[in-house]
């Protein structure tokens, strides 16, 4: 089950994001995938976690590599343990900061393939959004 926590800003996403982990550690439902989607990258504060990276990180790494002639998707899989914090019942991952003013199209479109492979491996998948809601009209 994908669980997207999204609205205007300041209504307390990350806190319902954070409860709802919670929760369903609490009963049992596991393992989770979290990920934290929003510019501000707080969730791991109410999660207790610190965090390795984020899918940005990598993004931003791949305009100074050289073309290995491997696709950036690939590479993110290869990374991909790098930037994932294991947790005893969840694993939690960063989508970062923006590449530009507002803009998440490459880093969006990783994150879409990234969900889909990975996803798979998870009953429950929280993702929780930035504040707004063009990001849906985006399909993240």
């Amino acid at each position: 089950m994908k669980i997207a926590i999204a609205g205007k800003g300041g209504v307390g996403k990350t806190i319902i994001s954070a409860l709802l982990v919670r929760e369903l550690i609490e009963h049992g439902k596991g393992p989770i995938l979290v990920i934290d989607a929003d510019p501000n990258a707080n969730l791991n504060i109410p999660l207790g976690i610190d965090y390795n990276g984020t899918i940005a990180d990598i993004v931003e790494e791949f305009k100074t590599r050289t073309r290995s002639g491997i696709s950036k998707v690939d590479i993110l899989k290869m990374e991909f343990q790098n930037i994932i914090t294991e947790e005893e019942n969840f694993d939690f991952l960063v989508m970062g900061a923006p590449e530009g003013p507002g803009c998440y199209c490459a880093v969006n479109d990783i994150l879409r393939e990234i969900l889909n492979q990975f996803s798979r491996n998870y009953p429950y998948v929280i993702f929780d959004a930035e504040a707004g809601l063009e990001h849906l009209s985006r399909k993240t």
